[in-house]
């Protein structure tokens, strides 16, 4: 059993249910990763969740076996109802105590349009368990994600859900095996990223996760940007630049109550976004938070049907630097300004 690898809801902080983000790049490392860790494994069936990033994951075991791959809802992620494209610094501040509980006592969380823990439970383990009957003597490989995955484990290892903590969080890519006897499931191991190094990791290099924590969270919520409210931040965008930000749409970056970074963006073209800029305030900088910005913007882009956004920038700046460790291509130059671009298109993958 193998969780998907990084997708978008794991870089830009946001809750990716059923929403079908896109696999990262990082994520694709991990897919090569995966691929070469199992190579030599003989497998002889595939089951993925049927959303898109599992079933990207599932090619590296597919690839190179000609396997193909067998698709079933009852694989998916939790159903996280409003929750959905959420970023998880605004369920934190806005479902403060149904936050708590979606990681702390997961049967006791509900939001509207949410799918129940048990009904999670239930439909992983009635799956899982009816496929391996019909696979007996064989290797199965399946993929689903990291919620549905350690419910899952959490009822298999006899724990409530208020002593889920003592399940291992499943890292991206990460396996377990486990063996069907005598109608029993039983566990070899579990969550074993081993095959990826500390910067492949997608939980090893996340605050809350390795205990770099800075800030009381790292997960951002963002307002309309108020002049008087966040008169700070603006300052510190007009000292670094010498003009006011200026876009169409602008949003404010928080991190709890505090105004950190600016984001900006128009969507006059109907076939892309332009970013007009993304700003951290100088104490923000340096703790991965500029990739949060960018998914804000994406995410309001992709609601306007926008399969496009691009980005003009200084040649050579952090800001460059940034887009193009995520997957923004350059694509012509002026001067010192680059003219870069990223697809968002997600559509054919919901």
């Amino acid at each position: 059993m193998i969780r998907h690898a990084e997708a978008e809801g794991n870089m830009y902080r946001r809750a990716h249910g059923h929403h079908n983000g896109l696999i990262t790049t990082k994520g694709y490392v991990q897919i090569g990763k995966l691929e070469e860790r199992l190579k030599d494994e003989h497998i002889d069936a595939v089951y993925s969740s049927d959303l898109g990033r599992t079933q990207v994951t599932s090619t590296a075991v597919t690839r190179t076996r000609g396997l193909p791959i067998t698709t079933d809802s009852a694989l998916r992620e939790v159903h996280m109802g409003v929750w959905e494209d959420m970023p998880w610094g605004e369920i934190e501040v806005s479902y403060p105590e149904m936050s708590k509980q979606f990681g702390q006592d997961p049967a006791k969380w509900k939001v509207n349009g949410s799918e129940s823990y048990e009904d999670v439970v239930s439909r992983m383990t009635s799956f899982i368990t009816k496929t391996a009957k019909c696979h007996d003597g064989e290797t199965i490989a399946i993929f689903s994600h990291g919620f549905a995955i350690r419910a899952f484990f959490c009822n298999l290892m006899g724990f409530a859900s208020h002593e889920s903590h003592n399940v291992n969080y499943c890292d991206n890519t990460a396996v377990a095996l486990l063996i069907y006897d005598n109608d029993k499931l039983s566990i070899q191991y579990q969550s074993d990223n081993s095959h990826l190094h500390t910067d492949e990791s997608t939980l090893g290099n996340q605050a809350w996760w390795n205990g770099r924590k800075v800030w009381t969270t790292e997960n951002m919520h963002y307002m309309p940007t108020d002049e008087v409210r966040d008169a700070k931040l603006l300052k510190s965008y007009q000292n670094e630049f010498g003009t006011r930000p200026l876009a169409d749409t602008v949003f404010t970056a928080y991190l709890s109550s505090e105004p950190a970074g600016l984001v900006g963006f128009d969507s006059e073209n109907e076939d892309y976004g332009e970013l007009k800029y993304i700003h951290l305030h100088p104490d923000f900088r340096n703790n991965n938070f500029g990739v949060q910005l960018i998914g804000q913007a994406i995410s309001a882009l992709r609601k306007r049907k926008r399969k496009v956004l691009r980005f003009n920038v200084q040649k050579d700046s952090p800001v460059m630097r940034l887009c193009l460790k995520h997957d923004f291509i350059p694509i012509s130059e002026n001067g010192n300004i680059c003219l870069l671009e990223k697809n968002i298109c997600n559509w054919s993958t919901m």
